[in-house]
């Protein structure tokens, strides 16, 4: 009897964890179709918060529009907060943690990054943030955003997604 209940027990694991690799859940994330998108910086403060000049703990904000295209229809917003960790570095370069976020309709997608960049100015060069999450259809995202100066004010954006 025990080992008829054994075999029958065994084979119901069996067939549950069947269905279960078979069928797709319900819940499980839907991964974002990479894409890439244009930002247009609007707008950037610098905000001295540490000793007068460039030094740990300044803050620079930074706000602008997501395109389609470069020169396309505004699909969305952006928002950066900076925070200078180190300063005076090699290069008359600083350091900072940041913090991004891109809406795109009514969802959203959060990067957060540590960088090296020219005191008190925007990237001069490509850098790449990691995704770390995001609301609506980018809820659980994770990826990367690849960011590509192409002038003073506008960025080409790479969201890849994994």
């Amino acid at each position: 009897m025990m080992k008829k209940s054994l075999v029958m027990s065994a084979c119901v694991v069996t067939l549950v964890a069947g269905a279960t690799i078979a069928a797709p859940s319900a819940s499980a994330a839907k991964v974002p179709a990479d894409r890439v998108v244009f930002l247009e910086r609007v707008d950037a403060q610098n905000i001295d918060l540490g000793a007068a000049g460039p030094s740990v703990g300044d803050l620079r904000v930074t706000r602008g529009i997501v395109r389609a295209t470069r020169d396309g229809k505004r699909i969305g917003t952006y928002a950066t907060s900076q925070v200078t960790v180190a300063s005076g570095l090699i290069g008359g370069t600083e350091q900072r943690s940041v913090i991004m976020e891109i809406t795109i309709g009514k969802s959203d997608i959060t990067m957060t990054s540590l960088y090296v960049v020219p005191v008190g100015a925007a990237p001069t060069g490509e850098i790449v943030h990691p995704i770390v999450g995001g609301t609506g259809k980018y809820l659980g995202a994770k990826g990367s955003l690849t960011f590509i100066p192409l002038d003073e004010t506008t960025y080409r954006a790479k969201l890849t997604f994994v």
